[in-house]
């Protein structure tokens, strides 16, 4: 499987077939449509097809990127990418999966029709709002992250709004890039007015925190605020007394606790335990039993602690009841 394909690692144009390139040496197109009723080809967008070996190793990321470079090589002019597009060039996640369509941005009036797996916006794009990455044409970073927030639904925005304010976000190309201040994004979500999605927009925005540590952990947090818990504080870290320092998603003060005493909460994620920038090439075996080790560490002095995984994170209910048996207390 293909993980985390950025730009660079897909398929050159050469792999990307396109019917309009075998007009040019004399062919049509039956042969690719053959290609694909029969299975060896998948067709991407109209008129671009891959190898179907190549699709099937690659994952819902990679895919996605996929389709964008092939509705990119269909356009006569480069193209703006906006919204989803934009974000997954960006490396920005979303909640759930990426969508089929590829989001354009129209620019130079008239009006596009959606269809043929493109999605044209309409709205004004300044050109300081444009910039390059890797070969596409995107909207900044910043008007990425305003954009998402009109857009989707309140979890999934604050997932992509937390990464993207995050000071530890990076390129695709693991290069750094500037940091956007929270205030910068609250104040061009104000600056959209009252156009459709604005109250959504600024709900979500006045919520992002790039203090989360993943995707996980802003879904976990909003469905927190939706279920009417308190805030809890973020990356908290508690010295070891053998020295160095355990840092916790999220910590409840003890006035928050029926009990009186802090409440800690985990979001644990598989890929933890199964990639190896995180496992280290530790066996899952080593990998449970260090995790147990903090935990026991971590409980020691009197405090609570609650963890779930992603089932729970994307349940409010159920995630409400865990902590409630935690000991904590919904304010509303």
């Amino acid at each position: 499987m293909i993980v985390g394909m950025d730009s660079r690692d897909l398929p050159t144009q050469a792999e990307l077939e396109l019917t309009r390139d075998q007009a040019l040496v004399g062919l049509d197109g039956r042969a690719l449509r053959r290609a694909h009723q029969n299975g060896e080809k998948n067709r991407l967008s109209r008129g671009v097809y891959l190898s179907a070996r190549v699709w099937d190793a690659a994952d819902d990321d990679a895919r996605y990127l996929l389709r964008v470079k092939s509705v990119v090589l269909t356009r006569q002019a480069r193209p703006v990418l906006s919204h989803f597009s934009a974000a997954r060039v960006w490396g920005i996640p979303i909640l759930g999966s990426w969508p089929r369509e590829v989001h354009l941005m129209a620019r130079g009036g008239g009006t596009r029709g959606s269809k043929y797996g493109i999605v044209w916006h309409h709205d004004s794009l300044p050109d300081d709002e444009v910039t390059d990455i890797d070969g596409f044409l995107v909207t900044s970073r910043l008007r990425t992250l305003v954009d998402l927030a009109r857009s989707t639904r309140f979890l999934s925005a604050v997932v992509s709004l937390d990464a993207g304010l995050s000071a530890a976000y990076r390129l695709p190309d693991g290069q750094r890039d500037r940091d956007i201040a929270k205030g910068e994004l609250v104040e061009a979500v104000a600056r959209l007015g009252s156009v459709r999605g604005c109250r959504g927009a600024r709900l979500a925005a006045g919520f992002a925190d790039g203090l989360s540590g993943s995707p996980g952990e802003s879904a976990s947090r909003a469905n927190i605020f939706l279920s009417g818990f308190p805030a809890p504080l973020l990356q908290v870290s508690y010295p070891r007394i053998e020295g160095g320092e355990d840092i916790v998603d999220f910590t409840w003060e003890a006035r928050h606790h029926v009990r009186r005493v802090p409440v800690l909460g985990e979001f644990d994620g598989k890929v933890k335990y199964t990639r190896n920038e995180y496992t280290h090439g530790l066996p899952i075996e080593e990998i449970v039993w260090r995790e147990k080790v903090r935990e026991d560490r971590l409980r020691a002095p009197g405090r609570g602690m609650v963890r779930w995984l992603w089932d729970v994170a994307l349940n409010p209910v159920a995630l409400r009841a865990r902590l409630i048996n935690a000991g904590l207390r919904p304010e509303r």
